[in-house]
């Protein structure tokens, strides 16, 4: 398990990482626990105010933590290889126990071979300091699960057929843009947009976790084909989609086709398979 029992687990989508490391995360006090994309925002939030030193920076948001949880560990980029490693770096000389899941084999991170070599010092530092455990068995449990999807959360959202609707009336604020929404009766908090307005504009993930921050519904109409949608309109889509179910947000999507046929697409998100398997979660007619 390595001097101080930094745990790096990986295993294709729906094997149960997340559930594993919530349910450890639980019982740990006095512990963080970050999604990927929630700690990138994060430190890009908290460089600025700390002179853009990133060994503050990572001080900082660890404060009084004893033990790091890292979801969906993934290098996607240099500046991604970067911050990792500075962080892994300080975590490991503070003494601050790594907890992280991953879809990725160590060696597989940041896998285009132009980039590889930024990933390598994230590589070997997960070899050398990490008990590496591979939690494949084959099953993708969130597939198996729709039988007892809960009522509230992510999986109370649905995968369901184009749906007519009134044009958006009204609008909410994002950053320094607004969101064009349909109106919604008093007393609900649901929020109803299109795919247009929501992935085919320059949003980021940022804002898509400043939208869900409290975890409310949100239903998305006029969401083209899976298989016919554009690349960077699908890597939109993938990011949402990872912050709705990180935040356990409740996410309606109307389209036609499956979500399966995502990964047919001629531009397919970064990890598919993850994005995929979650969405095989929603509730569905077919199901």
């Amino acid at each position: 398990m390595g001097g101080r029992g930094d745990v790096y687990v990986y295993g294709p989508p729906g094997s149960g990482k997340t559930t594993l490391l919530d349910s450890v995360h639980r019982d740990v006090p006095k512990s963080v626990r970050w999604h990927c994309a929630e700690f990138f925002r994060a430190v890009h939030a908290e460089l600025p105010r700390h002179g853009r030193d990133l060994d503050i920076t990572v001080r900082a948001l660890t404060g009084r933590a004893s033990a790091v949880f890292f979801d969906e560990f993934y290098v996607h980029d240099v500046a991604d290889a970067i911050y990792l490693h500075r962080a892994l770096t300080w975590w490991c000389s503070h003494r601050v126990r790594v907890v992280a899941t991953s879809n990725y084999v160590p060696d597989e991170l940041l896998p285009n071979p132009l980039l590889h070599a930024a990933a390598e010092p994230v590589i070997d530092l997960i070899r050398s300091r990490f008990a590496v455990i591979d939690l494949d068995e084959g099953i993708d449990h969130r597939a198996t699960a729709t039988a007892i999807t809960s009522l509230n959360g992510f999986t109370a959202g649905g995968w369901l057929p184009p749906l007519s609707h009134k044009p958006a009336t009204s609008s909410l604020t994002l950053g320094n843009r607004r969101l064009p929404v349909l109106a919604q009766p008093m007393g609900t908090r649901t929020t109803e947009t299109t795919f247009a307005a929501l992935c085919e504009l320059p949003w980021s993930t940022s804002d898509y976790l400043t939208l869900l921050a409290d975890r409310s519904p949100l239903v998305i109409h006029d969401v083209p084909h899976p298989a016919q949608i554009g690349r960077e309109p699908g890597q939109r889509l993938a990011n949402l989609v990872d912050v709705a179910y990180d935040l356990d947000a409740p996410l309606t999507i109307h389209s036609q086709g499956l979500p399966d046929d995502l990964a047919a697409s001629a531009f397919p998100p970064l990890d598919v398979a993850r994005t995929v398997s979650r969405l095989r979660s929603l509730r569905a007619p077919h199901h």
